[in-house]
């Protein structure tokens, strides 16, 4: 037993070192993510950066960050009309056979089926799509719309692995360190999910547990900081257990992809949670759930 706490204490210190360098690889998908370039960005030796990635990631770096590059992609394909080629570019390939080869290893089907397959799974699950206004047994849903947010920045805890399982001690882990700090305590608590269930295996998923912070600082141990940009949202308010969520968001995809002039922009989707303390056990949480949008050119 005390072998495996060492390693969970080990891992644990090894990821908030390279949380700095984790969102710098989300933020920069199109960029140089060479182990050259970010052994340097930390100072490290490419030896060292290497086993230190792939021990507290469980992949290597360029598996890690080929995954979120075809994952990127995937999502992109989708609700994106661009070029396959612009696509690819843009999720960080630098040429179109590169890609295609790539993501038909990863997801068995070229880039054009993925794209006419989801799309019409899209248009087959909206045929029964409830009322806007329809009131769920167990949640409730307001109007969706269209809002936009400013520039937020944030401290996290990164969670990694199925969305279910993310526990609220992480946001009261935020809480204590807010308290160590001085910030106001009238803080806005958040809930980040930079992967989409269905494309990344769900052992894979990234969500950040995150508190709303006045300034940018520097990554202190497991609460690492990240800037959210900002951008056009749509915007709906669930109220109910969290544990309705994940049908909710399946309910408001729907909405989103039936906006006039607007398109549904890809991730991460943010959650606002409106409370003093999130608490997973209350049964009535007020949730705004964020979707990226693009507008529709004339």
């Amino acid at each position: 037993m005390s072998v495996s706490v060492q390693e969970d204490q080990a891992s644990a210190k090894e990821i908030a070192r390279l949380l700095p360098v984790l969102v710098h690889i989300q933020a920069n998908l199109d960029q140089d993510l060479s182990l050259a370039a970010l052994a340097n960005r930390v100072q490290l030796s490419h030896f060292h950066f290497h086993r230190l990635f792939r021990s507290a990631i469980g992949e290597t770096l360029k598996q890690y960050t080929q995954r979120l590059r075809l994952e990127r992609a995937a999502n992109r394909l989708v609700i994106n009309d661009a070029a396959i080629l612009d696509v690819a570019l843009d999720s960080g390939f630098h040429s179109h056979e590169t890609f295609s080869r790539q993501f038909k290893r990863r997801f068995k089907v070229t880039p054009k089926e993925y794209r006419q397959w989801a799309r019409g799974e899209i248009k087959r699950s909206s045929v029964s799509t409830p009322p806007l206004d329809e009131l769920y047994s167990k949640f409730e849903l307001s109007k969706t719309t269209v809002t936009r947010l400013a520039q937020l920045h944030v401290a996290f805890i990164r969670h990694v692995g199925p969305y279910e399982s993310v526990k609220d001690t992480l946001w009261h882990r935020l809480e204590s360190w807010a308290k160590s700090k001085r910030l106001p305590h009238d803080l806005i608590f958040l809930g980040i999910a930079h992967d989409a269930p269905g494309v990344t295996p769900p052992e894979r998923l990234r969500f950040d547990a995150a508190v709303v912070v006045p300034e940018p600082f520097s990554s202190e141990g497991a609460v690492g900081y990240q800037v959210l940009s900002p951008g056009e949202f749509a915007m709906t308010t669930h109220v109910g257990h969290y544990r309705t969520l994940p049908k909710a968001y399946a309910s408001i995809v729907q909405r989103v992809v039936r906006l006039k002039k607007f398109r549904l922009g890809g991730l991460p989707a943010i959650e606002v949670y409106r409370t003093t303390r999130v608490d997973a056990s209350h049964e009535m949480n007020h949730t705004e759930i964020y979707l990226p949008v693009t507008r529709v050119k004339d």
